[in-house]
């Protein structure tokens, strides 16, 4: 289980990629969506989005999936 940090990240990069609804989906709606999914209260996801920005790596999470998969990729492919 990851903190909430982390999937507000994962919230904003599906947000900014129009990854719903055609791109038209604000972030207040998928938002609240995630929360009803994983059934947690996010909290103020500006004071969170803030909070991502001024990290050294902002996209921590993202880098870290990003480098699980290739790496379960990579071992599945030898």
């Amino acid at each position: 289980t990851d903190n909430k940090i982390s999937l507000v990240e994962l919230i904003y990069a599906l947000y900014i990629q129009g990854s719903f609804n055609r791109g038209t989906a604000d972030i207040k709606e998928l938002s609240s969506a995630f929360e009803k999914l994983f059934n947690v209260d996010l909290g103020d996801i500006y004071r969170s989005y803030i909070e991502i920005k001024g990290r050294q790596n902002p996209t921590k999470f993202l880098d870290e999936l990003k480098t699980k998969l290739n790496a379960k990729i990579r071992v599945e492919d030898n």
